[in-house]
Parts: C-alpha cells; structure tokens; sequence
C-alpha cells in the first residue's frame, strides 16, 4: 500500500504525463457493475486501489477524466452492502475496515470541498447510506458502528431535503436513554427512578407543547435554583472587579439532587448503572451525527427545538452523574472507568452539539435572550461539576470541560455580545475555582488550567473590541483577587489540616500564572498596564515583599510580562528585577545569611536568572534589546565588583546565573560593528570577572571533565588556585554556565578600548578591584597567581618570569582576553554571530588581530597578545581536526568555517603593521600545509588573486612604499600558491609528474615560467609608462578625477630639492593633470632661491601682484605657484604676534585674552601669510613629518609620505 500511495502522490504533481498510470490504477479498482448487482466481494489489492484513486481526486479535484469520480461512487454507492461481512476479504477484522473508512471519508471530504459538482453527486447518496447503516438489523452491527464513528469524524456532504429526516432516524433508532430531572426524581414518591429511550413519540414532532425557549428556561435552571438570573449566583458577585465566591454552584446541586441523603440520588444512581456500553456508544455516535447534519445544512425549527431539549436534559443529568461518589458505584476497577470515560464521551458529544445549536438557533426576539441565559448557566455549572468531580484527571473529563468552555466563549459572541456583561460575572467564580484547585499547581497546571485560560483569552479578545468596560472590571477583578485573603480563609475554615491551607495558596499561585498567560496570549499593553502595578506593589510593599512561594511566583510572572516588550512595563519591570538581585548582595557574609529562608536561595538562584532568560528571549525591539543588553552588562559589573571583596565563591555565586541570560541577549549582537566605548567597558568587566572567578571552561587541551562543587556562598577557596584550576580544570561550576559563556564569546567584540593607552592607565582596571579585596593591585602574591594563570592559559609561551612588568590587573585582563579568544576557537570554529550576508568577516580572526594594532604597547604585553593569537590558531586547528570526519551539515560547516578564515588571512596580507603581516602569512602558511584542500576553494582563490590588484584598504596617510610591499607579498604568495597545487594534483596526474613525464613537467614549468615573466612584463609597463609621463609625451590617464585636489603643496627634503631635474618632472606632470595651484615647500629655501630656472621652464610665466610683494607667488598657464621655506612660518608667526599684541593689549583695554582659532586666522591673514589650506601634501623625505610646513595650514589636508623622492616616478604610475 506504501508504494501504491507514493505512485498516487506522484501522478497528483503531474497527472497529464502519468495518465496512464492513473488508468492502471482505476482498472485494479472494483467494477461499478460488480459493485451494483448481487453480492459484491471485494479483494484487499482492490481496496488499495479505492484508497489510491480517493487519495489522488483529494489532491486533484478538478481533473478532467470522469473515471476516478464514476469508481469512486460507485463504490460510496454500495458502502451498505458492505455491512455484511462477506463484502470484505478474508481476516478482514473491524480495526482494518475502521482504517479503510477513516482514510476513505478523509479523502472522499477533502475533494468534496474542492470540487462542487463532486459534492453534490456525493449528497445524493448519503441520506440512504446513513439510513441503511442505523437500520442495520441482518448484517454485522460492529461494521456499522465502525462505519458511523468514520462518518462522525469525516462527515460528507448531504442534501438539505434528508437534514430533518435524518435526525429523526438517529433520535428514533439510536435509542437515546436520558434519566428524568432531577427535580422530577426528588419529588417522585418512588425510590427509584426510570428511564425510557428519547424518540419521536416522546417529543411529538407536530406538538406545541414544550415547544418554545421561554417555557423550558426554568427547567434549565431547575438543579440550580435561578442560575438564569441576569445578577449573580447564591453566592453573591460584586459586578465591579469586586470579591466573587470561590463556592461553586455546583454546592447547590448537592442538596436538591439528595445525592446524600439516599433517596432520589440513590435512584440516579441505579438509573446510570442500567445503561448498557453499546447503547453509550450509539448515543455518542447520534448526537456527533446530528452536529454534522447541523453544520451541513438547516433543519426544522421544530425538530431543532426537540433536539435542544434533549441536550439541556443530557447536560442537566452530567450534574448529578459528576457527584456521584467512586464508592457508590456497584462497579469498580477498570469496568468502572470504562462506563464512566463512555458516558462522559456521550456528554462531551453533547456539549458540541448544544454548542453547534447555539450557533443555529435564531437569535432574535426576548425568549432567544432567556434560552441563552439558561444555555449559559448550564453550561458554566457543567464546567464546575467537572472541576469537582472525582473524574477530574481523566482526559475525557478534560475534554469534556474543555468543550464547555468553548460554548461559554461562543455565548459571549452570541447576539452581539449583549450577554457579555452577564457571562463575565458568571465566568469569574469558574475561574477562581479553577485556580483554587490544588492538583493544578506545578510546573504544568493541566488541561483544565489551559482551556480556561484558552476561553477567557477568546472571550477578553472579542470584548475587548466590542466593550471594553466589563472587559477591563473582569480583568482587575482576577487582579485582585489573589491579594484578598478572605476567599481563602473562608475555604480554610472548613478544614484546619495543612492541605487546606495549601490549596488556598495554590490558588494565589495559579491565578498569578493564569494572569501571566492570559498577557501573553492577549498581547495588549493596556491590559499589561492593569496588571503589572499591581504584581509590582505587591512585591514592594504588600505579603510579596518576603521570601516566599508567593513571591518567586510573582518574580516570575513580572518577567513575563516584561518579556512582551511594551517599552512602559519594561522599564518597570526591569528596573525591579535588577534591584532585587542587587539586593541579595547586602547580605552575602552576614549572619543573616546562614539562617536566609530556602525561597531567598531560590529567588536568586533560579528564579532572578530565569526571569531574566525570558526577557533576553522574549524581546524583539531593536532598541529594547539593546536596552537590556547594557542593563545586564552594567548589572554583571556591579554584581562582580560588589561580590570581588567577598571571601570565597560569591562572585561566582552571583555572577554565573546570569550568564544565560547575557548569552541569550548576545546571541543577535554583532561583534565586528563599531560600539560604543561604554558597551565596550562593560564587556570588559565582564570578562574580567569571568576571568577572575574561573567561570570560563578549561582551554587546556584535552580537558573537558566538570566537577560538582557546592554553590554554598561561604564555602571558602584559594583565588590562586582558582585561576589556576580555570584554565587547566576540571571545571568548577554548572555546566550551563560554562556553556553560556561560549555563547557569550560568540558576540563578544574584542575587548579593546578606544583609548591610545587603553593599557597603559591602570585606573579602569584596578576599578574592577575592591579597595579592601585580596585581589587588587597592591597584593604581589595574587598578581603572581595570576601571571602564573596567564602563563599557562598561553600554553608557557611566555614564562612568568618574563611577566615581570605586567601588574596584578593587567594580568586578569590578558588572562580575560587569552579565555574570550581560545574560547571563541573552542566552542564553534571561531564563527562570529552576524548575518551570512554581512559583508564584515565572520572570522574570530578579525577579533584576535585587533589587540596587535594598538600603538605603543611594552614588550611583554606584546608577547603575551601574538601568543593569545598563536593558541588560538591552535585551538581552530583542533577544532577542526576533531570534525575531519563528519557528514553532511557538519562537514559542511567545517569546510565553511576553514575557507572563511583563510579567506581572513589572506586580506589581512594587506595590513600595514609588518608584524601583523608576518604573522598572517605564518599561520595561512600552517593553514595551507595542514588543510590543502583550501588551495583549490574558489573563495580563497578569488580572494587571493583579486588581492593583488583590488584597492587595498584606505588609511588616514597614503603609502606607496607599503602599497608596493603588500603587492610584492601578494604576488609571491600567489607563486607559491601556484607551485603547491600543482604539487597536490589528482593521483593519475601528480603519478605521471613522479613518474618523469616530460611533456607534464615541461607543461609545469612553462606554466610556472608564463606566470614570472607575465609580473615581469607588467612591472616593465609600469616603469615605462611612468618615465613617458614624467617625460610630457604621455598626457593620457586612466580613471584620474583631480576634481577635488583644488590646492596641492609638497614638501621636499632640502638635500633631495637640490635635484632640480626630478622637480621640474614633477611639476611638469602635476601641471599636465591639470592641478591649477600649486605649493613647493623645503626647510632651507632651496626651490625659492631657484625659482628662475623654474620659471624658465615655464617661459611665459609673470609673476602676480602678491608675488611682486613676497616673491613667492608664479603664475603659468593657469598654474599657480607658491614657494614657502621654514623662515616664511617663523616671519608670519612673530607678525601674528605682534599683532595680536598691538590690537588687543597695547591700548590697554584687555587685561588677558584667550585667543581663539578665527582671531588667529585673523592674524595670519593680516599679514599675508593666511594661504589656503592644501587638499593634498606630497611628503618626499627621509622622515615621515612634514619638514616644518606651517601647522595652520593643514587642519583639512590629506597627507601622502614617500621615503625618497626617487619614488615620485613609482607613485605617479600608481
């Protein structure tokens, strides 16, 4: 059947191209004429076949060929004759027949629903077929019972015209058992009580009498007293958000049924005990079919009324079958629950069916608003008599009550909503009582807790937009209700033992989550805004305030709410939570700490990190999870430096719950974005306290193992041993922890703060010591513990005694940096978090080479920073090696994982720090030897080759000696690149190389040639192109846009300017690129004392009126020039001086100014030594300074240094 089913499956994608099979499909099913006369029988292949073709039209509805559709009725036509065992093949049990109808209905329903045509043809049979399987009398009544349980699930399609007379056969035939009222069995003289089947002559079809809503209002209501009435029960209900009665009605049924006083209720009893389980079953069967009939077309007003009155006795006679007591039953064991789980299976398929008739009934005038009172006090007293029935665990009973209340909830939509008001005051004591239950407290309150919560969500969401009012005084009435004792005591003064009391706490419990669920699922601020000031005051001020069960279930619930992401509540919540973990510190090492309540332990154990689990999880905003993530941070610190002067483990105590929680609200941060200073710090702090507490696990190699330690705050340890242990192991803590901060590493930026001497000042660091601590700075035996602890963490690449001029702080810092970086290796390869798409690298290489960066670092400390890099290649290399012989996804993975950071390494070739490029190319050297399949990775070869001619990364200062440098690397990598492939060829090739083929070896080698000499030609071009530039016989330039160089200046080394020949090139090329101005500057004034020969070259150029002043301006060709030595900055800074002086003091009228930068842009411009501020300064000289060139002028200038002026020829080709 399997195979047929995927044939099936298959023709349905393309039904055109597999017609043919579809044929041979419907030609192995039973002919209609084999089906129509006589007695069919029909084999199990041709069964198989039916299924097929059924399966194939549910899929393709509207396919063209009529075939399937004639078989397929053809046989729904001779389902009757199926009732005899003889249709069906030999060991054809009922389990198998119930199969073949299930799957048959469920495919039959499901092309009916497409197909209109195909319905209507199935409708003209299904009267008749459902007829003949009630009336079933000759053939086998199990089949018939297991056709009709496959009709009640899939029900198809019916004409309107057989609605009525079906119902009347099912309500006829089925012999529907209903015991009388209870009201009619207590006033009866007999001790016992009758029942007689429910059919068309008990409820005369053309009869009036008990015909309409109105007259049986009072019948509906008769086990209750007036439950119908529009105010409240017996109880009392105050309607505005008031105290409710946690009594239920159900304590009235109690005393007018005389379940206990052994009169009428014993004949109730008895009456129950005499139905038979096979007439059970016909009645659940009946009264599913009846629903289906309803959903599917409309029946007589009349016959609906019948139908209604049959379900308000059936709901009337659950109340007293539910308060029947387990020992009163004759029977016991397992035949027991087996007539009870039937009978309330019969009662659950007439709760939907009342709530169908609900659905059906017309709805205007005043006797519909009285029936649906009546409905609704029904139905709610029901729901209670599950709460406190005995049969309350099972699932029938939980279905049961859940079928309940999804009438309730479609009674508040019911006309309008007008009974809105009336079902809210209703339904508060069922929720009350449903929480008040004591065996729905724990971790899962049941299924009873969920379909309450379920149908108070429907009913707040339909109010809420209908009227929202009574919506918001229900609400605040459940708010309440948990801080008014009263409810409780007035349960606790029928009982005085201990369970009584905890069942009244119960229900303070539950109906704290109820109410963190209902949020949840509305997902209303508003609704959160009623709620959570409450939960807050009650934590503050009111019996929440101490440890407690109260307290951790009020804990959690705030956190949840918080967790909805509403900013107002957030920030509420948030603020609370992170007070009263802060809180727990106060008392660390105290006496008050060893006689804390167990719930104080918990709170701040589980239920504090927890809280904060779920809002990490829960928050979606952008900006409230930065938010958070700042909140949490700053909260580690505090934790960490308030815990750091504590003895023994408290700051582990306190600081490693939270972890997961830092992890989850990490887990979208990305590490290679710019962060804020601040952020940054306090992933520091974090890590330096994760660092100092052994909270990170082992990096040693091999080390893996975790020992159970006590979590007691004042269990006393050696932070020496502690440090040491954290980095060889075993590991110390919860596992959880250790795994939190591997998820941490993965969105950790490198921990290098913005400042120049972010290693230098010990002030930040030695803040994140306590001044009293063990651990700061001024404690040698600690700072040796941690030197000792770094040294190993680097894997003794650098000897603690060459750790002599690192202190205590720096020492945990580094250790800090060395766990964060091995880590990242460790946990998952070294891949960042970030989008795939991202364009920064994912690569943790492009974290651990940020520390190499920062400027003027001591030797030591540059050690130790080039071996965190060293361990952790080594650790990738690890991680790698471990996965070399994974499948699938993994595999992948770790292929995506090796390209990535070679592709890293490869870019950072290009950086201009030479140790930083000398350690890339040592360790993409490792990498390539180690793992060669990245020499062929189309993604490394792209970004290798590319390299060597792409942009390479833009600097504040331009250097084309560095450019040249990282080209000539390049371009010898990729030599060696090229050789090493060829060395790792596939076997028949590389086997033809060794064996001294010469045609391959001269193909080799004239590769390799090729290669040398292409770089070769190419640094010719370059070179010639250059001199034919210099020379003025070139002018063409390839993508050259001066636009924005308004204004050049260069500034030449006195010794280099006395080669005037280079300098006239020069000029001569800038002039051809069309720059209009520009300025020569040398500190001796060697090009201003040769301005002639300068002019010479440029014949016809006449000086300006400000150059007959200061000599130093020539104008040519729309050429300005300007020469400038160090004397002209000397002269115009005395001029400025003096007339600063002269303006502002020599008259006496200012006693003392601080000049600012436009008085001295005044100044300078004053005398004529102002100029304009150069877009670009070409720097020839053997130093990298501007020579003395006037500072004023370059606070907008992009400078370019060459070491020799012999370069200029190498960088106009560039």
């Amino acid at each position: 059947m399997e195979s047929l089913i995927e044939l099936c499956d298959l023709i349905a994608e393309k039904p055109e191209q597999f017609a043919d099979k579809l044929v041979w499909i419907c030609g192995r099913c039973p002919s209609a004429e084999a089906l129509l006369t006589g007695s069919p029988r029909v084999s199990r292949s041709q069964l198989n076949a039916v299924l097929a073709v059924a399966r194939f039209l549910s899929k393709c509805p509207n396919y063209d060929d009529q075939r399937p559709k004639s078989l397929l009725l053809a046989f729904y036509r001779a389902i009757p004759s199926s009732f005899t065992p003889s249709f069906w093949p030999q060991s054809f049990g009922n389990d198998a027949i119930a199969s073949f109808f299930n799957d048959y209905f469920a495919y039959m329903c499901r092309a009916a629903e497409s197909a209109s045509d195909f319905a209507t043809d199935i409708a003209g049979f299904t009267g008749e077929i459902v007829i003949s399987a009630t009336g079933n009398v000759s053939g086998d009544l199990g089949i018939s019972r297991v056709f009709l349980n496959a009709l009640a699930l899939n029900f198809p399609p019916i004409l309107s015209s057989d609605a009525n007379r079906l119902v009347s056969c099912l309500l006829e035939r089925l012999e529907i058992m209903v015991p009388n009222s209870p009201r009619e069995l207590i006033s009866s003289e007999a001790a016992s009580s009758q029942s007689s089947p429910l059919s068309l002559n008990h409820f005369p079809y053309h009869s009036n009498e008990r015909a309409s809503p109105g007259n049986e209002v009072s019948n509906a209501s008769g086990s209750s007293g007036s439950v119908a009435d529009d105010a409240s029960s017996s109880k009392g209900i105050v309607t505005n958000g008031g105290s409710a009665g946690w009594k239920s009605n159900v304590d009235i049924l109690n005393v007018s049924t005389g379940l206990n006083d052994g009169g009428g209720g014993k004949g109730i009893l008895i009456s129950f005990e005499q139905e038979s389980l096979e007439n059970l079953e016909k009645q659940e069967i009946a009264f599913k079919l009846i629903r289906h009939i309803l959903d599917k077309a409309t029946v007589d007003s009349k016959l609906l009324e019948q139908v209604r009155l049959v379900t308000k006795e059936q709901l009337q006679s659950m109340l007293a079958f539910l308060k029947i007591r387990k020992r009163d039953w004759s029977e016991q064991g397992h035949l027991l629950k087996a007539r009870v789980s039937t009978k309330l299976s019969v009662y659950q398929a007439v709760a939907k069916l009342q709530i169908k008739i609900l659905a059906s009934v017309d709805l205007d005038g005043k006797s519909s608003k009285r029936f649906l009172h009546g409905t609704l006090a029904l139905l709610i007293e029901a729901a209670e008599a599950c709460l406190f029935s005995v049969w309350r665990k099972l699932r029938i009973c939980e279905e049961l009550f859940g079928s309940l209340l999804g009438g309730i909830s479609q009674a508040a939509v019911a006309r309008g909503g007008q009974l809105l008001r009336v079902l809210l005051i209703r339904f508060k004591p069922l929720v009350l009582t449903t929480c008040i239950q004591a065996d729905t407290w724990g971790s899962s309150q049941g299924a009873m807790f969920q379909s309450v919560l379920k149908a108070t969500c429907e009913i707040i969401e339909y109010g809420w937009i209908k009227e929202r009012p009574p919506v918001d005084t229900f609400i605040m009435g459940l708010a309440t209700s948990f801080r008014e004792r009263k409810d409780y005591e007035e349960e606790l003064q029928q009982s005085h033992d201990a369970k009584d009391k905890q069942a009244a706490s119960a229900g303070q419990l539950n109906m704290i989550r109820l109410l963190a669920d209902l949020n949840v699922s509305v997902n209303k601020p508003e609704v959160v805004d009623l709620i959570l000031p409450l939960f807050i005051e009650s934590l503050e001020e009111g019996d929440a305030s101490a440890p407690g069960l109260l307290r951790l279930q009020l804990l959690d619930a705030v956190s949840r709410l918080a967790s909805l992401g509403f900013e107002k509540s957030y920030r509420e919540a948030v603020v609370l939570l992170i007070r009263s973990y802060l809180s727990k510190l106060s008392a660390v090492g105290s006496a008050e700490s060893k006689t804390v309540a167990p719930e104080a332990t918990i709170e701040r154990v589980e239920t504090l990190p927890a809280g904060f689990l779920v809002i990490a999880g829960g928050l979606t905003d952008t900006k409230l999870r930065s938010d958070f993530r700042h909140r949490l941070l700053s909260l580690c610190s505090d934790v960490g430096l308030a815990a750091e002067s504590k003895s023994g483990r408290s700051g582990a105590d306190f600081l490693g719950p939270l972890l997961p929680a830092v992890a989850e609200i990490c887990s979208d941060f990305d590490p290679t974005i710019d962060v804020e200073p601040s952020l940054l710090k306090l992933f520091r702090n974090l890590w330096f306290y994760i660092a100092l507490f052994g909270l990170a696990p082992p990096i040693q190699k091999g080390q893996v193992t975790t020992k159970s330690v006590s979590t007691s705050l004042n269990s006393v340890g050696s932070m020496g041993v502690i440090a040491v242990q954290a980095v060889g192991g075993p590991y110390m803590w919860n596992a959880q922890w250790a795994s939190a901060v591997q998820r941490i590493s993965q969105g950790t930026p490198p921990l290098v703060v913005s400042s120049v001497k972010w290693l230098e000042d010990e002030l930040e660091l030695n803040a994140l010591h306590n001044p009293g601590s063990r651990r700061g700075s001024g404690n040698e035996k600690a700072a040796v513990s941690q030197r000792s602890a770094l040294s190993a963490a680097l894997g003794r690449r650098v000897e603690v005694s060459g750790m002599g001029t690192i202190s205590g702080v720096k020492a945990t810092y580094l250790l800090a940096v060395a766990f964060l970086e091995i880590i990242r290796f460790s946990s998952n390869g070294g891949m960042l978090n970030g989008s795939p798409n991202s364009t920064a690298s994912r690569s943790a290489f492009s974290c651990v080479f940020e520390y190499l960066k920062s400027p003027n670092l001591m030797p030591a400390v540059s050690q130790c920073l080039t071996a965190i890099v060293h361990r952790a290649f080594e650790t990738a290399i690890l991680w790698l090696d471990e996965r070399a012989s994974e499948t699938g996804h993994d595999a992948e993975s770790r292929e995506s994982a090796l390209s990535i950071h070679a592709c890293f390494l490869i870019k950072n070739l290009s950086q201009r720090d030479e140790h930083i490029r000398d350690i890339s190319v040592t360790l993409l050297n490792q990498l390539r030897d180690k793992f060669p399949q990245i020499l062929w990775n189309s993604s490394c070869l792209d970004s290798l080759l590319f390299s060597i001619h792409n942009d390479l990364p833009s600097a504040a200062v331009h250097d084309p000696a560095w450019v040249a440098t990282v080209r000539s690397l390049y371009q010898k990598i990729v030599r060696e690149w090229i050789v090493i492939s060829l060395s790792y060829a596939p076997c028949t090739s590389q086997g033809l190389l060794q064996s001294g083929n010469l045609g391959l070896r001269a193909l080799w080698l004239i590769l390799h040639f090729a290669v040398t000499i292409w770089y070769f030609l190419l640094g010719v071009v370059q070179s010639f192109e250059s001199f034919l530039i210099a020379s003025d016989i070139l002018t063409k330039y390839e993508a050259l846009d001066i636009s924005k160089v308004r204004y050049l200046a260069m500034v030449i080394d006195s010794e280099e300017a006395q080669e005037l020949s280079k300098v006239l090139e020069l000029l001569q090329w800038v002039a051809d690129i069309g720059v209009k101005s520009v300025c020569l500057y040398d500190p001796e004034g060697v090009l201003k004392k040769n301005k002639e020969p300068i002019m010479q070259r440029f014949s016809s150029a006449n000086l300006s009126e400000e150059a007959a002043v200061n000599g130093r301006l020539v104008t040519r060709r729309n050429l300005t020039l300007e020469f400038v030595s160090f004397e002209d900055g000397k002269e115009a800074v005395a001029k400025a001086a003096n007339y600063l002086f002269v303006k502002h003091y020599a008259n006496g009228t200012k006693e003392k100014s601080d000049f600012t930068e436009p008085q001295m842009a005044e100044a300078l411009g004053a005398i004529g030594s102002g100029g304009a501020d150069p877009d670009l300064l070409l720097i020839y000289g053997p130093t990298r300074c501007h020579l003395g060139f006037p500072a004023w002028r370059l606070r907008y200038t992009e400078i370019v240094c060459q070491e020799l002026f012999s370069d200029m020829l190498q960088w106009i080709t560039l």
